[in-house]
């Protein structure tokens, strides 16, 4: 089991380039005080940078990896003039406002990148998946199965922000709403552990400690039937002594139902739903 996100310095360094290429074709121009533009600065000519490196300098360039990433991979695979209108509202919003996950009120960039990264999350394990109402539609053998994403900003919004996901769902068909908590992420970064396992069990514990309060809250969703579960996940920076790079993003996701006070059919549609996202990369199950 690898890291979900390994990429030489070297590649870093052609990734600017590449994004630049992007907003240019969507016609957008990257606002010059902008955390992206920012971020792009910052690794240009990277391989002339590294070794003078420091540590906060280096977690940010793989910050701006995960960025940068999750905008090229986006691009290369959209399908429809659907689909490209989605992904240029995500490009503006990205350009627009801060990047950093703990921005007082929230981001919408912080969720843009949120939600594009978990759309290529599905993608690599097979699934069908696309931009579009309300943040992400994949193919199921019973019909379109719809993510709504949603970056936890304070839990005293929490509730809110449950219920409008909710409506969501429920304005499309069936699915589930897939959570970020990395604004909560109060872990001093990296995180040093000696492999992969290590690190995915440190952030479900953390992960757990994080929505063990609002279970009763959860419960009260599914059973309502608002939607069929979550996928409640949160990202960190790590040193990982088995590891042959310096620094890897692991990403933990916790999938969240509950088969005693769910039908079976929503059970069963989120059950297929976690089976496909916790398979091995580009073994998908609905994407079959």
């Amino acid at each position: 089991m690898h890291p979900d996100v390994v990429t030489s310095y070297e590649k870093i360094s052609g990734l600017p380039d590449r994004v630049r290429l992007i907003y240019e074709e969507f016609e957008i121009d990257i606002r010059p005080d902008s955390d992206l533009n920012k971020y792009l600065s910052l690794c240009d000519n990277l391989l002339d940078k590294v070794d003078f490196l420091g540590k906060k300098e280096s977690i940010e360039v793989h910050r701006a990896q995960r960025i940068f990433l999750a905008i090229v991979e986006c691009s290369e695979s959209l399908t429809d003039l659907e689909e490209k209108a989605a992904f240029k509202g995500a490009l503006n919003q990205i350009t627009s406002n801060p990047l950093d996950p703990r921005t007082p009120g929230g981001s919408h960039a912080v969720n843009m990148i949120f939600e594009l990264e978990f759309l290529q999350y599905m993608k690599l394990r097979g699934m069908k998946a696309r931009l579009g109402e309300p943040d992400i539609v994949t193919s199921a053998p019973f019909g379109e199965y719809f993510v709504a994403c949603k970056t936890i900003n304070s839990f005293k919004k929490f509730k809110k922000n449950l219920s409008y996901g909710s409506v969501q769902i429920n304005r499309k068909g069936n699915g589930v709403i897939a959570l970020n908590f990395e604004p909560h992420l109060y872990i001093e970064e990296p995180i040093r552990v000696y492999d992969i396992f290590e690190a995915r069990y440190t952030l479900e514990r953390y992960l757990n400690g994080l929505y063990e309060k609002h279970k009763t809250l959860l419960n009260k969703h599914l059973a309502a039937g608002d939607f069929d579960g979550l996928a409640i996940q949160i990202s960190c920076i790590a040193a990982i002594t088995s590891s042959p790079t310096s620094l890897d993003t692991v990403t933990q996701t916790v999938y969240y139902s509950r088969k005693n006070l769910q039908t079976k059919d929503s059970h069963n549609r989120f059950d297929g739903f976690q089976q496909s996202m916790q398979r091995p990369i580009s073994l998908g199950f609905w994407g079959q």
